[in-house]
């Protein structure tokens, strides 16, 4: 007969084992300590005022009354209604800011607008247009607001925002959410900066992200989420219970000799 010692150890360690990879409800929720009950006021800090960069890509327009003058200052206009569906037709219709910190611009000439904000390069923009126009309006968006998104997610790789701000919880969701392997308590933001890069670590499972400098993201921040400890048991989970299985297999074997 098996030795009854034997078989209560092999039953504890396998129970242990099983215990330690199970992932609890509390590591699956954003933000659990937000109260159920009541209303919130979160003191979250508006992202800082992006400035252009040697290479960004910008969508720059300039309006005038005169429609002969409009289409020689916007030639791509109506040439087709997809034109920044791709990442090669942004680099095509866009105005990428060249090695000298400049933009040229049809009729206007070069602007610079290197370590500007959006803002101050609109003005620079429409300060050199009114020099040829009189009713110029200017547009100017960033169309190069790319992030790239690590780790355990359903979908890593780098992405693009067209809007004017972007929250971590966004990125994370444009990747398909956290995997199942993905820990919620563990996500670094990398956000590089003219003296090196910071970064910062966040808990999505705690309400206080909403007050994290890096809630908001900047162009070229990278999101990177850790595994849960208990990934490498789950990967081999196979493994384990052969192993599992080989060790009562011996226990029997040798009380059967016994």
């Amino acid at each position: 007969m098996p030795n009854p010692i034997s078989k209560i150890l092999l039953l504890v360690t396998a129970t242990l084992l099983m215990l330690s990879s199970c992932t609890q409800q509390k590591q699956l929720v954003y933000m659990r300590t937000v109260a159920a009950d009541s209303t919130e006021m979160f003191n979250t800090p508006q992202p800082d005022n992006y400035r252009i960069q040697k290479q960004d890509v910008l969508y720059i327009r300039i309006y005038t009354m005169d429609e002969n003058v409009r289409a020689m200052l916007n030639p791509e206009e109506g040439s087709t209604s997809n034109q920044y569906n791709s990442e090669a037709s942004l680099y095509v219709q866009g105005y990428v800011v060249n090695d000298s910190g400049q933009v040229t611009l049809p009729m206007v000439g070069e602007v610079p607008v290197v370590g500007k904000t959006i803002e101050e390069a609109t003005q620079a923009v429409k300060q050199k247009a009114t020099q040829y126009l009189k009713d110029a309006t200017v547009i100017v968006k960033l169309l190069s607001f790319k992030f790239t998104v690590l780790g355990e997610v359903n979908r890593p790789g780098v992405y693009r925002n067209f809007n004017n701000q972007l929250t971590v919880l966004e990125a994370i969701g444009m990747a398909g959410d956290i995997s199942d392997f993905g820990n919620r308590r563990e996500v670094v933001v990398l956000r590089p900066s003219k003296s090196g890069t910071i970064t910062y670590r966040l808990n999505l499972t705690d309400k206080n992200i909403l007050e994290s400098p890096a809630f908001f993201l900047l162009p070229n921040d990278m999101v990177y989420v850790e595994p849960i400890k208990s990934k490498i048991f789950q990967l081999n989970t196979g493994t384990i219970t052969l192993a599992l299985s080989t060790i009562s297999t011996l226990i029997l074997i040798l009380n059967f000799i016994q």
